[in-house]
């Protein structure tokens, strides 16, 4: 009987390692993900600043090189675009200067 209770305690104790595997496993994969996602916006805005250029300097910056990907087999969840505010909500600024002054 102690040795079928040692089972029973060794075969609970790898049905949790195994669960905690497996949920660990899920989390590196949506990692992955998120990062790879994150890269490919990174790399948008990057192009999107390169558009600028400094008071003194001498033009657009230098191009950026791509970083280096690297594909998932788990498709990555897109969230939704925050929506855009539009101009007519109150200004932060008045034309007074004040910081405090709002106009609707």
């Amino acid at each position: 009987e102690e040795q079928s209770t040692g089972v029973g305690q060794v075969n609970t104790a790898m049905n949790q390692l195994n669960q905690a595997t497996q949920q660990n496993a899920s989390a590196s994969e949506e990692l992955a993900a998120t990062a790879e996602e994150m890269s490919g916006q990174a790399e948008q805005l990057q192009q999107l600043m390169g558009f600028f250029t400094l008071a003194g300097g001498t033009g657009k910056a230098r191009p950026i090189a791509a970083a280096k990907t690297t594909k998932s087999s788990k498709p990555v969840r897109s969230e939704p675009a925050a929506p855009k505010r539009s101009g007519s909500g109150p200004a932060l600024m008045g034309s007074s200067g004040d910081p405090e002054f709002v106009r609707f």
